[in-house]
Order: structure tokens, then sequence, then C-alpha cells
């Protein structure tokens, strides 16, 4: 090589090349490195034999090296001359002895300790190579004063020159800008490819992306880097106050399957009812997962049931848990929000054990400990001059008034409030692991889980003293009370299997899991109205429980040039899954139907949550198999094809095949289009179909309790229900990918289109006395609710993600990212009102009505934008990132009053963090999370969901939260 003008030739052979090319003629390979270096190759076809076929595979080398490693074997020299690189056949040289090959051998890892299987080893300016087998252990000939070089996706290559040792032990460093692409779910293949390669969208967040929103909690992490997954904190909302829930492309929660380390993660033991986004579905508790433990997460955008199974219809997030060895890390945070509520701190610990002399055991703890927040008004009870009165003693403003002074508990109205209606108070505490341990060559015995609790005390609605009213006890509570719902979560959860790796053969995989999950709930400073004075003021309210055992067996095998192929990969496997569901009565006073029910009109049970009776308890089981084909094939340089078909069958309802189609085709190197298109389902969850539960809620600020009629009830089929069954979709996806600016620049364009067929929706809370065919069949009951097959759905979409890093001097860098979802589901069918049910009423009987509609359609925002700006310089780095959420509506249904809605506009939120490393060891981020401190849209104080103060923020819609400003310190410790 010789080089004419050193400095512009050295910038130019500096610049960074990623190429991957198989027996493709030399001058198609010069041709994409003119592409990716903005350079130009001159030569002579003749001269250098540009049609011979050559393959390389280089992954973020200098372009100097590359062109050592193509060209030396061809005997090609080459020099720079300006923008041009010139090109021609070498001298040739006298024939010397050959020098004694040497046998070389070693074992390639991380800096965890974890063995790298598949890493590419040559031999530079050969044709030799080798590559590492399922234990990082390689083995090849070589000359002394050859180069080695050690390549892997996802990590920096490392070359090293032989200097007679014939043993070469390689540690590889992570590649950051390499490894937030690269991605594992939505494939089985053992080809690792970045999203820009895939034929589905996947995002990839690293550890270190979540940790920098400020966010203690996994689904809060993720709410602000993800522009198609949404989670915000409740108020007074029942369930959704233990369980945050989450969903992705604005569709249910229990549509998003959730996976730790490629496997199935149980769901939340509880059903949400309360007017909330998504009612009557079940969620996956993300936050029972120590956000420390995570390496990283990944989240598909597409349908995946065919391969994962029933849930995935609108994608998929993968929880990979860390691996690492040797290291350790610890955090401390303490946040509070500008009010000086909410306060409270997390502190966790992560360190890798070695197990044995090849395994590990990674664990991590935590513990948090958060105070609610309040965002209430202060109690109002005639909130419209000359409307309805509601005060805490009677509904007359006079008397009322008097009795308030006389009673000396309250000043005046507008200078108390009543309740806490914000943020929920929590403590809780989590421990993880994730272990493996080679028994065997090529055999790993692994197993991962974890244990969580947490305590959440939240809060319930104010209940008056006005004796008329059926919810109030004045004889134990003369001045009112406002229930307290503290509840107990419990978790845990266990995987164990074994694993066959190799580079040639079929790779094997099985395993057994099993998870559990509980809600314990109690009422405090609450009443059984029925009951009158003798009723206790705590109640023990029961438990519901989720168990689900997974065993599964996966095969997969990765083979090269085979049929023509590029890449043939085969998988398949089978699963087998038992769920298990739970109802524990709890103490018969909260249950109790007292004297005062039938002469006074009072509610029996527990104020804030009625108790599970002996008659509600449950335990059901069910079991499901399911068995899949996968198949992905690089047919051509160009060409990625995938497919699958999964057929599953339960024992209570049936089978299902489920199917899927998706391809990708490269452009050219930096630019593909990809889409897919598949058919998924979703099984009516147990928690759904087995409920009994009696919930109460406000309805146009009114306390009303809702009873939950199981599917099984025989009382349902005379009123014309049938048992709900699989919900089945079809989902379609069109996409752009490209790569610029040497790798720097990658922007994806996603559109989808999702249609849901016999949709599982909880029916409006039908009132009985209201409805001539349920007055004899539900005596006692004020409301019945249960699910059905009631709707179909169509939901359409864009995705855009782009993503810049520009590496500058002394280690300064500049990262840039924009990420925006736009969406909109819609109620495109609607089934009939069963004649049995309707028998008798003359008022037309809705299934499903304005409000639970708009918990489909509007209650997400449609819209969604994360613009992040970060600089680093040297050991500070700062980073700015600014959050749009769309529009929200929501809507109620006053008594007397037309059905009316609420739009909530869509909102900016800042947040800004800085990041100083003072040493290795310690880094200190001091941050502020919606600086401008942003609130939602307020309820109309006219509208009846105001609830006389209670409820200032809709509980109806899902936008952001409503906590305001939010600061924080965190000190994060690496040993």
């Amino acid at each position: 090589m010789s080089i004419a003008h050193e400095g512009r030739a050295q910038e130019i052979l500096s610049r960074r090349v990623t190429l991957t090319a198989v027996d493709q003629p030399a001058r198609t390979v010069l041709n994409r490195l003119e592409q990716l270096t903005d350079t130009r190759f001159m030569y002579s076809a003749e001269v250098i034999n540009a049609d011979r076929p050559i393959s390389v595979s280089v992954q973020d080398q200098r372009l100097d090296n590359v062109l050592n490693q193509l060209l030396e074997p061809l005997r090609i020299t080459y020099r720079v001359a300006g923008q041009q690189i010139i090109l021609n056949a070498a001298a040739a040289e006298p024939v010397a002895a050959e020098a004694a090959p040497l046998m070389i051998s070693g074992k390639v890892t991380a800096k965890s300790g974890e063995s790298l299987p598949g890493v590419n080893v040559s031999v530079q300016g050969t044709t030799k190579g080798a590559s590492t087998d399922a234990e990082g252990q390689y083995k090849l000939e070589a000359e002394q004063g050859q180069t080695l070089l050690f390549s892997f996706i996802g990590y920096k290559n490392q070359d090293v020159l032989l200097t007679g040792q014939t043993t070469v032990n390689v540690t590889l460093e992570e590649s950051s800008v390499v490894l937030q692409e690269v991605a594992v779910v939505g494939s089985r293949s053992t080809v690792a490819r970045t999203d820009v390669e895939r034929a589905v969208p996947v995002d990839v967040l690293t550890a270190k992306e979540l940790q920098s929103t400020g966010q203690v909690e996994l689904s809060q992490q993720v709410q602000f880097t993800s522009p198609s997954f949404n989670s915000a904190k409740n108020g007074i909302n029942g369930v959704a106050s233990y369980a945050d829930p989450a969903s992705l492309k604005g569709l249910s929660p229990d549509q998003m399957l959730v996976l730790v380390d490629g496997k199935r993660r149980h769901q939340f033991a509880a059903v949400n009812l309360n007017v909330t986004v998504g009612k009557g579905t079940v969620v996956t508790d993300m936050n029972a997962v120590p956000t420390l433990a995570v390496e990283r997460l990944e989240i598909l955008r597409d349908g995946a049931a065919a391969q994962y199974g029933s849930d995935a219809i609108a994608g998929i997030v993968n929880l990979n848990l860390k691996k690492s060895v040797g290291t350790g890390s610890a955090m401390f945070q303490y946040g509070v929000t500008s009010k000086g509520d909410g306060g409270g701190y997390t502190a966790g610990v992560n360190y890798g054990f070695r197990l044995g002399k090849k395994g590990y055991l990674n664990v991590t703890g935590s513990y948090q400990d958060v105070s609610g927040t309040d965002r209430s008004d202060p109690y109002n009870p005639q909130p419209v001059p000359g409307g309805t009165y509601t005060g805490v003693y009677t509904n007359n403003k006079t008397t009322d008034e008097s009795a308030r002074e006389v009673r000396g508990v309250y000043g005046p109205y507008g200078t108390f409030r009543v309740t806490e209606y914000g943020s929920n108070a929590m403590k809780s505490g989590q421990l993880f692991y994730n272990a493996g341990l080679p028994v065997a060559q090529n055999w790993t015995l692994y197993s991962f889980g974890g244990f969580s609790r947490k305590r959440v005390h939240a809060q319930g609605f104010f209940r008056t003293a006005i004796p008329a009213v059926g919810t109030t006890n004045p004889a134990v509570y003369p001045d009112g009370f406002t229930p307290k719902l503290p509840g107990t979560v419990q978790d845990y959860s266990v995987v164990l299997g074994i694993r066959r790796k190799v580079t040639e053969g079929w790779n094997l995989d099985f395993s057994t899991g099993y998870g559990y999950n509980y809600l314990d709930q109690n009422v405090k400073n609450s009443t059984n109205a029925s009951m009158g004075v003798n009723s206790p003021k705590d109640f023990y309210v029961g438990r519901i429980a989720f168990g689900q055992s997974v065993s599964e067996i996966n095969l997969n095998k990765t083979m090269y040039g085979i049929l023509g192929t590029k890449t043939l990969s085969l998988a398949m496997g089978a699963q087998y899954r038992i769920d298990q569901f739970r109802l524990t009565a709890g103490d018969p006073a909260s249950y109790e139907i007292g004297p005062f029910a039938a002469s006074n009109n009072k509610i029996p049970g527990s104020q804030g949550r009625v108790g599970i009776g002996v008659d509600d308890e449950t335990n059901r089981t069910r079991s499901n198999i399911g068995m899949y084909v996968d198949v992905e094939s690089d047919l051509t340089e160009r060409l990625l094809l995938t497919g699958a078909l999964r057929y599953e069958n339960y024992s209570d309802f049936g089978g299902n095949l489920s199917g899927k189609l998706a391809s990708r085709f490269k452009l050219s190197d930096n630019f593909s289009i990809r889409g897919s298109i598949n058919r998924g389902f979703r099984a009516p969850l147990l928690q759904q179909v087995a409920n009994a539960v009696t919930t109460s809620t406000v309805q146009n600020g009114v306390v009303t309790s809702t009873k939950e009629i199981p599917n099984h009830d025989p009382r349902l089929s005379q009123i014309g229900i049938e048992d709900p069954k699989a919900e089945t979709s079809w989902n379609y996806n069109l996409g752009l990918t490209a790569k610029a600016i040497r790798n720097r620049l990658l922007i994806t364009l996603d559109a989808y289109q999702i249609d849901i067929r016999d949709r599982i929706i909880i029916t409006e809370n039908l009132r009985v006395n209201n409805i001539a065919a349920l007055k004899p069949l539900f005596p006692g009951l004020q409301e019945i609710t249960f699910f059905t097959n009631q709707v179909s759905t169509r939901t359409r979409g864009v995705d855009f993600v782009t993503s810049f890093r520009q590496p500058l001097q002394c280690n300064n860098a500049f990262t840039a990212s924009v990420a925006l979802t736009v969406n909109k589901t819609e109620i495109v069918g609607t089934k009939g009102t069963p004649a049995q049910l309707q028998a008798g009423t003359t008022v037309p009987i809705l299934l499903i009505d304005t409000v639970s509609r708009a918990l489909i359609e509007t209650s997400q925002p449609r819209t969604k934008v994360l613009v992040s700006l970060g600089y680093q310089m040297g050991k500070l780095s700062v980073n700015l990132r600014s959050t749009y959420f769309g529009a929200v509506t929501a809507w109620e249904k006053p008594s007397g009053l037309p059905h009316r809605m609420q739009t909530f506009g869509g909102k900016n939120l800042f947040d800004v963090s800085a990041v100083y490393a003072l040493n290795k060891t310690f880094s200190i981020t001091l941050g502020g999370n919606n600086i401008t401190n942003v609130y939602p849209d307020r309820v109309f104080t006219n509208y009846a969901s105001y609830s006389n103060g209670q409820v200032p923020y809709t509980r109806n819609a899902n936008q952001f939260g409503f906590n305001g400003t939010y600061y924080y310190a965190n000190l994060m410790v690496n040993f």
C-alpha cells in the first residue's frame, strides 16, 4: 500500500465499514464499499479479475483493515490518491520456504465472562477461518507473524498478532452503537440481525436508555422511551391501582404478550373492572421485575401469535436479564414532586457470581418506598350554581350548613378535601436471579426467576352521612367516611431448563416454569351499611390468585448454502400450559347481607370493595397444548423470507390455527422494504370468564355495586349469552428501513392495520331493576356484568423511528432520536342484544355504550412523539427529552341527561438530566421530569365525573398522569 497526502488518506482509510457478502463478484463488493465510505475505486477489471467471487464479513471495522483482509489474498495492492483508491495487481514475489503452521486454539468470552458462540475467527490476508462453538472455543491453523481477526455482531472487532503462542484467549467488548440495534425476539434463527435488516419492526432499549428516564418502575421507563407503548399511573381506579395497565399500539393490555428471556411471563391475578383504560382486561405486571436485572428490552411491533401463542396480537415485550459475572452495580435514587408530595427512594444492587468454572449467577435486589400524591380539589357540594346539591349531611343547603357548623368536623366548603386523588403510596421489594451452568460439551443448565412483594395504599371515594343514601352508615360514621384500600401483591416465578447450542446441527431447548401472583385485599375505615351499628370498620376482602405452569421444547437449526439459499433456518417446538384461577372468601362481614338491606335499602358488603363471598369462591383450571413450525431463509443476498404456523388446543373451548408470512427485500445496502401478514388469536382468560367478584364504582357521582357473573353460570344462557370464544386477528405491516452516514443514521417507517374479530369485552353495567329478564334471575343485586364477544375493531397506524450518533473528538459524542406513532382504533362491528335479554323491556338494552366505546377508541393518545438529544463531554453527559401525548376523549352518562363527552388536549412534556462520572466507580445524576409542570386538562366542574372535586383529572382516559414536575437525584456505583 502506498499513500499520497498522508492526512487525507488516513481520514479515508479510518472510515468505518459494516458489510457482509458471500460469493459475490469482486466488483459488486467494491461498489458497496464505495457507497459505504463515500470514496471511489479505480482499477482495470481484467487486471484484478473483478468478476471472481469473493466473501467478506466485517462489523464496524476501519476501511484499511477491510481492504487488507479483502485484497491481500487476491494479491491486489492499493494506494490512496485524493478521494480515489487505485487498485493494481501485486508484483510476483520470490518463493520462500513455508513457515511451519501452528495449531491455534482458545476461547472467546464477553467482558461479563459469558462464552460467546458463533464468533468469526479469521487469519488476516488468508481464506482460513473458524467459528467458536457453544462454549466459545475455537481451533484453526495459522503461522507465526500472521494476525487473527475476531468479529461478532454487537461487539467491537479485535485482532491479535501471533508471535509464537498457540493459545489465544480473547475478551470482546460490547459495541454500544451496534448492541442497541441487535434484536432476538421475533426470530428463532441464529443469524444475528439489526432492526433495519429484519422482516418485522423491533425496538431495542438498553438498560442505560431505560434508566436515563429517571423513572424507577419498568413500565414507566418504557413509557418514555417507546412511542407505541402506553402506560400511566391511575388515581382511584380499582385493580389499576395495584398493577399499571400497559399496552401497545392503542390496543388492550392483554393483547400484548410479555416474555422474559424468551419465555412466557404469567399475568396478574385480578381483572380490571373499573371505568379506565383496559376495562375488562388483565395486565402483565412488568413492575414486578427490578429494573437493574434487565440488560435490555425488546419490543416486537407486529403480531406474533403464530410464533409465541395466544395474546401476541399487538406485539411482544421481551425482557433480557443480565448474565454478567464478576461485576456489579448499586443504585440509590430519591425523588419528589414540585408540590412536595410523592417523595420516595429506590435502592437496588446487582452482582454476577461465577458458578463453577464457566457458569454464572446474576442476582438483583431492589426496594422502593414512595409516598402518595394528592391532586384532588376541595370538596364542593354544588360545583354548578343552581345545580344539584350534595352535602356531607343532607342534600338541602340550609340544613346541611347548619349540621356542618354544629358538628364542627369540617370547615367551610372549599377549604377541605375528603379523599386523596393521585399516585398511591407504595412499598415494594424484589429479588431476581439468572443462572447458567455448563454440564457437558455444548449443554447448559439454566434457570431464572424471582420474587416480589408490594404493599399499595389505595384510596376510595367519600361516602356522605346522608341517612337515605344506600352507602352511608351514620350510626358508625356520623360525619361520613372515605374507605382506605390497602392491598398486598405477591409474585414469584421460576424457570428451569437445559439447552444445547452448536454451530452445526440442531439446537435444543427444553424448559419448564411456574409463575404465581395473588392480590390480598383489605378495606380500612369502611362499613357494611346493611349491618348498621354492628358493622366493623376494617375488613379482609379476600384473595384473587392466578398460577401458570409452562413446559416447552424448542429445536432450531441454521444451514448455510443449502438448496441454493444463503441461509435456511428451521425451528419447531411444542408447549404445554396449565392455568389456575382461584377466589378465596374474605371476612363474613365483608359480604354479609345485613338486616338494613331490606328495611332501609342499604347496600350490603364492605364499602370501597365488597368482599368475596363463600358462594363466589372459585378454583378453576384449564390446559392447552401448542405446536409450531418456523422457517426463515435468506433466499438471496437481498431477499429474506420467513413463515410460521402454530396450532393450539384449549381444554375449555377448542383449537385455533395461526399463521405468519413476512419478508424483507434489500433495494441496496442502505435501503430495504419489509412487510408481513399474520393471523393471530387471543383466548379468553380464566381471570375473565371465571371471575365472580363485586366491585364498587362511582358512576355519575353515585356509588354503585356491580357483580361480575362468571360465564359458566347457567343464568347467562337463559338470557341468550354464549360462552366467550377466542378473538381472532389479521395483522398487516408494510415498512421501509434506511441507513446513512456510514450507519450512524438509522431510519424505520412502518404502517400497519390490525383487524380483530369477536373482540372479548366486558359488558356495560346492567341495572337489574331496569331489565325485566334480569329481575327474577338476579335478585338482591344492583348491577351485573359479564364477558362476551361483542365487537370487532380495526386499528390503523404508522410508526416512525430514527436515531443518529456522531462520535466526536476527545471521547465526546452527540446522539439524537425521533420516534412517533400515529394510530386510530375504531369499532367496525357490534353484535345485537340477545332477544332473551331484551324480552319484556321496551328501552333498548346496549351491551356496549358510549363510555365503553370510548375506552376502546379514544381513551389512549392516538399520537405520541418522542424527541431525545444527548451530548457527552468527557465525564459529563446531558440529555434532553420531549414527549408529546396526543388528545384523549372520555364519555359519561349523567342521570336524566344526554350522554356527553370531553376531549382532553394534547400536551408536551420536557425532561432533562445530567450525568457526571466522578470516576469509573461512581456517577451522579440530577434530573427533572416534566420540568414545565404540565398537567392534563381538567374535568369540567359541571360534569358528574368531577365528583364534587374528588376527580379533577379524568379516570376514564390514560394520557400521562397528573403529578406535575418530578425532581430526582441518583447515585450509581459500579464495582
